[in-house]
């Protein structure tokens, strides 16, 4: 489990500073699940990527955080805020963070 850097303070104003990232499950019109992965700025409320997929696998996950890497500017190296789900606690998702 990550540290809690943030305290539930949630009030940066400076962009890409810290970033916010969740998987939603929502059900279709033909009762079929999709998941939407998204990540946002605090500070602008921007999203700065979001991915949809029928399977909240590490595909879905490591292609929310390809997107990002092409939103931010180079150099960025930002506090990312999620509930700490089971995805984000994997290998696969640390290690790709590790990298940026």
């Amino acid at each position: 489990m990550a540290c809690n850097v943030l305290h539930q303070h949630f009030n940066e104003t400076v962009p890409f500073k810290v970033l916010h990232t969740d998987v939603t499950q929502v059900r279709l019109a033909d009762t079929k699940w999709a998941y939407v992965s998204a990540i946002t700025d605090e500070a602008s409320k921007e999203v700065l990527a979001f991915q949809v997929s029928n399977s909240p696998n590490s595909k879905l996950i490591m292609d929310t955080l390809d997107e990002l890497t092409e939103n931010i500017p180079e150099g960025i190296k930002p506090i990312i805020h999620s509930d700490q789900g089971w995805h984000y606690q994997l290998n696969y998702y640390t290690d790709k963070l590790s990298e940026k």
